[in-house]
């Protein structure tokens, strides 16, 4: 993880926000997001000349850290199916340091329920642990249709690299030729598991290419602003981060 943060800090100029955001990622025990951190400072610093009124919604906000950055960048922040137990201490760090930030659950695929437009929309990984087409181009779709007029959806989502052989690693995985990546589980009657060759197998994730991820943002009524690849070390996926607009508001 060193290794990683440490090529993303040499590929980027903007410096991080100080010891506050720092110390807000240790209480919220985030610190393996903090290059999500820093990649949302970068997008408001470059597509945001200010931020005052405008609103943002977090999705999948998990222990709250993308959520408090937003907040913490100006934004009226909505956290969305964040984890329970991180709710209190986010809603400590907003009382104490005056961030507006409201909660909100309900799952990606219903983000109608919100009935509420927004200046900025944060994902990361959404899309890529959603596995069938049709829920794929929900999300998208509904996301769009979140999206304030020049709003902007901050995408991301894992891709495949040319090292990336998840069969080669410690777990019992295999990446079929749709890239879904399926894990193997015992012997079960439960929706989801099926059987394969013997053994019972699970959807995880879709890893494909980032070509592919490209196309399909574009054929659901995106246009790509940012477009940032990067390449981990050792047996692992790329990471694709886009910030995308509805073409409709270009």
């Amino acid at each position: 993880m060193k290794a990683q943060y440490q090529t993303f800090i040499n590929n980027h100029e903007v410096t991080i926000a100080g010891n506050e955001t720092f110390n807000n990622v240790l209480a919220l025990n985030g610190l393996c997001e903090r290059d999500a951190v820093r990649y949302l400072q970068m997008v408001v610093h470059d597509f945001y000349p200010q931020t005052f009124r405008m609103t943002a919604l977090d999705l999948g906000a998990g222990r709250g850290v993308t959520a408090m950055t937003l907040a913490e960048l100006g934004f009226n922040v909505v956290a969305y199916d964040m984890y329970r137990n991180s709710i209190a201490i986010l809603q400590r760090i907003a009382l104490q340091q005056d961030l507006n930030i409201s909660f909100g659950m309900g799952g990606i695929l219903h983000l109608e329920s919100l009935n509420k437009k927004f200046d900025l929309i944060n994902d990361c990984e959404g899309l890529t642990n959603l596995v069938k087409p049709e829920d794929r181009a929900r999300y998208l779709e509904g996301v769009k249709n979140s999206l304030a007029e020049h709003g902007k959806f901050v995408m991301t989502v894992q891709v495949q690299s040319t090292q990336y052989t998840p069969e080669e690693g410690f777990e019992s995985v295999r990446l079929d030729e749709n890239h879904v990546l399926w894990r193997e589980t015992p012997e079960c009657d439960v929706p989801g598991v099926v059987e394969m060759n013997g053994k019972y197998w699970t959807a995880q994730k879709r890893i494909c290419p980032a070509d592919e991820i490209r196309r399909e943002v574009m054929a659901a009524g995106y246009t790509i602003l940012s477009d940032d690849l990067e390449i981990l070390p050792g047996n692992n996926p790329a990471i694709l981060r886009l910030v995308l607009t509805s073409t409709l508001g270009c």
